[in-house]
């Protein structure tokens, strides 16, 4: 079958084929289309690219690939694709990864338009994926949410998450999105070792969010179930903070690193929750530039703000009664010991569950020490001392330190994971996982 015509975009090809994953063969679907882009990948094997040339485009239905290619727009902010598909279970992009290519998704920028799905959906087991230069709208709580990234591990850098609804609005008014922007779920279990820092030896086993900017939306990102992530040099503007799920979910998330970002409060009529919230798993916040939450119109709130849920929401982990409650904030697992303390009050608990404290030292700005504690005291748990306050203890399972020496309350052992991460620059490290060659046409 005959390949697409190869116009002039001698940019686009020189940067994919000095690329290091630089693939058998390129492709350039005929415009941003749905249906030129669908043509393009037909023609597609692993290892290919698929270019999108540049252009505004309105899908009204999505694309579903199992290809491990690069599937790139032709240059940064040059292609813009508007969601039309009204169907909620719906995504428009759904990419199954590999195990023989780093599956890559570049360059493209995404509106809402009447969309009320998903934008981008990843899954499947293989090679990390990759994504980068991307660009995504959120609407208040129109969509589900803009990616849900459903795989283990992967590296996303240079990549917006905003909102631009509503942005002069005034107080009582919502301002921006609360809405997901961004989902992760991890295939790894919950109880396997720690892989927070350079424990994660090869790179490959935390979403590494990088060189990124979080700009008036919510949840940026939602971890949910054993989601590993770690998120470095990125910033959030006006949003409503990280969450990671506790024992609502299945398992809840199971570790989330900050360092070195910028959490920035400049709209007052924007009001925030917080800039994390942890309702399970463990956390190092460390090296990170941190306004105080001044709640604009109701009041300051917390930057860290963390909850024992089953301690007062009744969940399928049953009421905690006693010390620790199942993948409770401050918790984790060696991936081989049995339990040392865990209260067997819950059905079903956890035999493998570990202490792993909470460490957030070394921050600067007028948040940086903000750490409150939340109860939800009408969900179904009522027991003397169900509070998070009983389980979630200072200098036990959590360790604040707001001195200004970089080294006191830090985590022991930990050191953050090589930046900007292997993957990211092209140029693999000696721990980093290899990365597929093939030959460029």
């Amino acid at each position: 079958m005959a390949k697409f015509p190869r116009w002039s975009l001698m940019a686009v090809l020189l940067a994919v084929f000095l690329a290091p994953e630089a693939y058998a063969n390129t492709y350039i679907a005929a415009s941003c289309n749905t249906s030129d882009v669908q043509a393009a990948l037909n023609l597609a094997s692993n290892g290919d690219t698929v270019i999108i040339p540049n252009g505004s485009c309105t899908w009204t239905y999505g694309l579903t690939t199992s290809l491990q290619i690069t599937l790139t727009g032709e240059s940064v902010g040059g292609v813009v694709i508007t969601d039309a598909d009204t169907n909620s279970s719906d995504n428009l992009l759904t990419i199954n990864i590999g195990s023989s290519f780093h599956t890559t998704i570049a360059n493209l920028n995404f509106l809402p338009g009447t969309g009320t799905g998903t934008y981008i959906t990843v899954q499947g087991t293989g090679l990390v994926p990759l994504m980068h230069d991307m660009d995504f709208n959120i609407p208040n709580f129109q969509l589900q949410h803009a990616v849900d990234w459903h795989v283990t591990g992967g590296v996303i850098w240079n990549t917006t998450f905003e909102s631009t609804y509503n942005l002069n609005g005034t107080c009582g008014q919502q301002v921006g999105s609360d809405s997901g922007s961004l989902s992760v779920k991890s295939n790894k279990n919950w109880d396997d070792a720690s892989t927070m820092g350079t424990l994660d030896t090869n790179g490959d086993q935390n979403l590494y969010i990088e060189d990124s900017t979080f700009n008036y939306v919510g949840q940026a990102p939602d971890m949910d179930d054993n989601a590993r992530v770690a998120i470095r040099h990125t910033t959030f503007i006006n949003t409503s903070g990280a969450l990671i799920h506790g024992p609502t979910s299945t398992y809840g998330g199971r570790s989330v690193e900050f360092y070195n970002d910028t959490f920035t409060y400049s709209n007052t009529n924007r009001s925030l929750q917080r800039w994390y919230w942890g309702r399970g798993g463990t956390a190092v916040i460390t090296n990170n530039s941190v306004d105080a939450d001044t709640g604009g119109c109701y009041g300051p709130r917390a930057s860290w703000v963390f909850i024992v849920e089953s301690a007062t929401r009744s969940t399928s982990h049953g009421c905690c009664t006693s010390y620790a409650c199942f993948h409770q904030p401050g918790s984790g697992s060696d991936g081989t010991s049995g339990h040392t303390f865990l209260s067997t009050s819950q059905t079903p608990y956890d035999s493998y569950q570990q202490s792993d404290p909470v460490y957030i030292w070394n921050n600067t700005g007028t948040g940086q020490g903000n750490l409150g504690l939340n109860d939800d005291t009408s969900m179904g748990c009522s027991s003397p001392g169900a509070d998070t306050a009983a389980f979630f203890v200072q200098n036990r399972d959590y360790f604040l330190d707001t001195t200004s020496s970089p080294t006191s309350g830090a985590k022991p052992g930990w050191a953050p994971y090589p930046y900007p991460h292997p993957l990211h620059t092209g140029t693999p490290g000696p721990n980093s996982p290899a990365v597929p060659q093939g030959k460029a046409h």
